[in-house]
């Protein structure tokens, strides 16, 4: 630790997981820490940030924040040993839900309440353990971050934890617009730019993918096809009965090739019955890729007006909302300016902003004076 000043330490762990949406929080939230850090030297000068990471984890490229690999794989077990004696003294920041179980001074990152709202989404085991680390941590550490007000509420409804002490964050797309030879990418999948409606994400009960299929149904024809990213197999449809020519499962997509499927893609569906927040719907946005959403969940709070709205339990409200949306192209012009304006709220900067601002409020009282010098402005 540096004389004279505090040092924050932040649990590398998700580096040694499988690359999903938390993973992609921690990573995107400490690249842009990393750079408000870079852009403003009196800002290192004040915190001694080191990321730590487990033997087995992947590395960031990073300018700022030192990166330190501590013994052991990445595990519960490492963070209850090796990060917590390595985070004795200095404040610790966790983005998911798990850390040391003896440490007071630190945030845990708790991104939804899925686990109690939708129990039958997870095996028995995980719900338990989940539940478990939630329950103690988030009456013990210092404080509890997440991603929506959406989701402090519903973490407050089923965990019981206090609504104003939640820190809310937020996520961005701006990483999934990539490069790529989108004309290749539609070849290896058989679309047309233009031609196809889109969904992403994994065949999870809340995702709702059934919803599409029974809209189709009820249009004649359906001018799109059907390209869902992520699921392998008809059987997200199984009570929709789908002409095979209609639909597209396209499994895995890699980052790149998702990006130029967002770009060339007619509209972006997103039919969940439950997102913390609902990070496809902004990477869509970000790729100019106009978006049609279900009205549920914290959907509407996130995409506000850069989305059309459709009843997530009702297939005809989509039938209608694709067959409105066909006859009037005009719309998807508009539509996607407007989720480009979302945009300027919904942005990785911005949570490292809400982050940083935290940690120098909590530090460094009072740190008004630096607050106000962030790069980033608060919005």
């Amino acid at each position: 630790m540096h004389a004279g000043r505090p040092r924050i330490v932040l649990n590398g762990r998700f580096l040694a997981q499988v690359h999903t949406g938390v993973q992609r929080y921690g990573a995107e939230t400490v690249l842009a820490l990393d750079r408000l850090l870079a852009a403003d030297d009196s800002l290192g000068a004040r915190l001694d940030v080191v990321l730590a990471v487990p033997d087995d984890a992947s590395a960031l490229p990073l300018q700022v924040i030192q990166q330190v690999r501590l013994p052991g794989r990445g595990s519960h077990r490492w963070e209850q040993w090796s990060l917590w004696r390595f985070s004795r003294g200095s404040y610790l920041v966790n983005f998911n839900y798990s850390g040391p179980l003896l440490k007071r001074q630190q945030l845990i990152t708790v991104h939804d309440a899925t686990v109690r709202a939708m129990p039958q989404a997870f095996s028995r085991a995980y719900r338990w353990f989940h539940n478990a680390m939630v329950s103690v941590l988030g009456r013990t550490v210092d404080r509890v971050m997440t991603v929506s007000e959406f989701s402090a509420d519903e973490l407050s409804r089923w965990f019981g934890l206090a609504r104003g002490a939640i820190l809310v964050g937020r996520e961005g797309g701006e990483h999934a617009v990539l490069a790529a030879d989108d004309a290749a990418v539609l070849r290896k999948h058989r679309l047309e730019r233009g031609r196809f409606i889109l969904g992403v994400g994994s065949v999870k009960p809340n995702k709702n993918f059934g919803l599409i299929g029974r809209a189709v149904q009820r249009m004649a024809p359906c001018p799109w096809t059907v390209a869902i990213a992520g699921a392998k197999d008809i059987g997200i449809f199984r009570d929709a009965s789908i002409l095979p020519d209609g639909f597209k499962f396209l499994g895995f997509v890699p980052d790149d090739e998702l990006s130029a499927l967002y770009r060339n893609a007619a509209w972006f569906v997103f039919p969940s019955l439950y997102e913390g927040f609902g990070l496809p719907a902004v990477e869509a946005m970000a790729n100019g890729c106009p978006v049609l959403a279900a009205r549920a969940a914290s959907i509407p709070e996130v995409c506000g007006d850069g989305a059309f709205y459709f009843d997530a339990s009702d297939p005809r409200s989509l039938a209608d909302l694709l067959t409105t949306v066909a006859a009037r192209p005009e719309l998807r012009e508009s539509l996607v300016h407007a989720g480009q304006r979302r945009l300027a709220s919904y942005n990785w900067p911005e949570n490292a902003r809400i982050l940083l601002q935290y940690l120098l409020e909590r530090q460094l009282r009072p740190a008004t004076e630096w607050s106000a010098r962030l790069p980033f402005p608060s919005t």
